[in-house]
């Protein structure tokens, strides 16, 4: 409804006078719903706008309460949280397609239209709320920066210096923006509390989104203020020892500083995008490494056992792959850790070398002066060592000495960035390394993924027709008995709302003895490849996902969201 008309109503109810209309009119801002106006002039009160409603649209006033919010968090997260805040507006309660919203003005149809082209919901069915319920909720959900910032104020959040020391003009600058420093202190400190493992600072033409990314799961948390982005990236490139001045090309970096005792690496990446740098922080607990065991990461017992048996080989090639962010590191971190004894020679080449292991010599890869994964693999071999870790094969040069050090007696941990385990023999086949080769060096491929669990707290049983399980390949007949569990759609206070708290991981491990040898000497295909595996009793990563399913572990729509089948 126009607000020309709202204001007419307003009148003949005896709520205003003209000379408020003119007034409103005159001094309303684009973009500013009518009530909001009003209610920044003074001229109407939470209380008149409640009974305004009452009096015309009795039925749209919302009468429940509201102490959780019962929406799935796939729906909150779909509206920016920016979009609720100015235009006072929160979705309160979902049911079969449809969303019921409380706003100040629940006669704002394009804001309504708006809020269905976010969640795709099949209707929005709006309500009125006192403003002062609408922020509150809002305030529960999203925490201000404020609130996290003035939270900090006694929390040790120290930058830990390497040996080079930051050039005082740069540390001039930073002082000079103690703002900016607090806000940038603020967003590790909130991401490292809330247990993300991704920071994400994305500057847009009018905005500078905040992403994290919690158990797997981006989600914006802060739209901050466009003229801030260039003094807060170089404010982190000071915290990396990166080039402050240098905008036009990529640059990664490390900061590692101490927050409550705990000491904390940032991975830092950034990127020129059209508004302007985007800034990526991977956040890696030293401590978190350093105390995780095989038996820790999700294997199954008879994945556990192949992989225990393989770890004790003394040469051979093993391979851990998937995409960025699926654990890998922290696989092979744990089996270096559990091999890591005084009669053992471990040396780990890495980009960048994530945690400082005791008792492992590990070697910082650097492009820029030629210390490549090549070079020091060279290296490498000629101390000596039992065991060596390639943080990635990226090239033929490296994949060739990798392997033929795994030929000569030496046992090598590497990863690739494949999908499943048999693809990546025809991977390293298409980087140019002889077949034979390959196939002589490779005693176990494992392929993973990270998937979310479900939160124990608020759990509910999943109600699927046992032939629908059937096909899935959760169950073998109708007869069996399995309960199937899946997320809350409001989840609780312990998994802050989302139905998952954690993750774990999923893993495809295919052991390479004599007749897969001779196939992949043969150069059989990736599918060749899986069918032998398979018949020899390799799991896929989905049917490893179905067992955690049918663990109650985590959820068919998480397994069908992280894996293909």
């Amino acid at each position: 409804m126009e607000h020309e008309k709202i204001l007419n109503l307003l009148v003949k109810a005896g709520f205003i006078k003209d000379q408020d209309v003119k007034k409103v009119l005159k001094e309303k801002k684009e973009d500013e719903d009518i009530f909001q106006t009003l209610l920044r002039l003074k001229i109407l009160s939470e209380k008149d706008i409640m009974n305004f409603f009452q009096n015309i649209l009795p039925q749209k006033i919302w009468k429940e309460e509201v102490s959780e919010l019962e929406v799935p968090s796939h729906i909150l997260n779909s509206i920016p949280q920016e979009f609720m805040r100015k235009y006072k507006v929160v979705p309160v309660k979902y049911e079969k397609g449809k969303l019921h919203v409380i706003m100040l003005n629940p006669l704002n149809q394009n804001l309504v239209n708006e809020i269905r082209f976010y969640t795709k919901a099949s209707s929005v069915i709006p309500y009125v709320a006192p403003l002062s319920t609408i922020e509150k909720i809002l305030d529960k959900q999203f925490p201000k920066l404020g609130d996290v910032l003035s939270q900090i104020e006694d929390t040790e959040v120290e930058i830990e210096k390497d040996e080079e020391e930051t050039p005082i003009e740069q540390l001039i600058h930073a002082t000079e923006e103690a703002p900016i420093v607090k806000l940038a202190n603020g967003l590790i400190y909130e991401a490292v509390s809330m247990g993300a493992s991704d920071i994400h600072i994305e500057p847009f033409e009018k905005k500078v989104i905040v992403r994290y990314r919690v158990d797997g799961v981006l989600r914006i948390y802060h739209q901050l203020p466009v003229n801030i982005k260039d003094s807060l990236v170089a404010r982190y490139k000071i915290m990396a020892n990166l080039d402050i001045a240098e905008k036009r090309k990529p640059q990664d970096g490390r900061i590692r500083i101490k927050i409550e005792k705990r000491k904390i690496d940032l991975r830092v990446s950034t990127v020129p995008t059209v508004y302007g740098e985007k800034v990526v922080m991977r956040i890696q607990e030293a401590e978190r490494y350093l105390n995780v065991k095989l038996e820790d990461l999700g294997f199954e017992p008879d994945d556990l056992e192949k992989f225990r048996r393989a770890i004790w080989k003394p040469w051979g090639m093993i391979l851990v792959t998937g995409p960025t962010g699926s654990g890998k590191t922290t696989t092979l971190y744990s089996a270096l850790m559990e091999r890591n004894h005084p009669d053992v020679n471990i040396m780990t080449a890495e980009d960048p070398v994530e945690v400082a292991i005791p008792g492992i010599n590990q070697v910082q890869v650097n492009e820029r002066i030629g210390l490549t994964f090549s070079n020091v693999l060279r290296a490498f071999l000629r101390q000596d060592p039992d065991i060596i870790l390639v943080g990635e094969i990226r090239d033929y040069e490296t994949g060739d000495i990798a392997i033929r050090a795994s030929l000569t007696g030496h046992l090598v941990f590497s990863t690739l960035h494949t999908n499943d385990a048999p693809t990546t023999v025809t991977r390293l086949t298409d980087m140019g390394i002889e077949p034979f080769l390959v196939g002589s060096s490779l005693i176990l491929i494992v392929a993973q993924r990270l998937i979310r669990k479900l939160c124990p707290n608020c759990k509910q049983p999943h109600d699927i027709p046992k032939e629908a399980l059937v096909r899935l390949g959760l169950i073998e007949s109708p007869d069996e008995d399995i309960v199937v569990y899946k997320a809350s759609e409001k989840g609780c206070e312990v998994c802050n709302n989302t139905g998952y708290k954690g993750r774990t991981a999923v893993h495809e491990i295919m052991e390479i003895d004599e007749e897969l040898r001779k196939l992949i000497i043969k150069g059989g295909t990736a599918d060749d490849l899986r069918d032998l595996a398979v018949k020899k009793g390799m799991r896929t990563l989905y049917k490893s996902g179905l067992i955690k399913v049918k663990k109650g572990i985590t959820s068919l729509e998480e397994i069908n969201r992280v894996l293909m089948q």
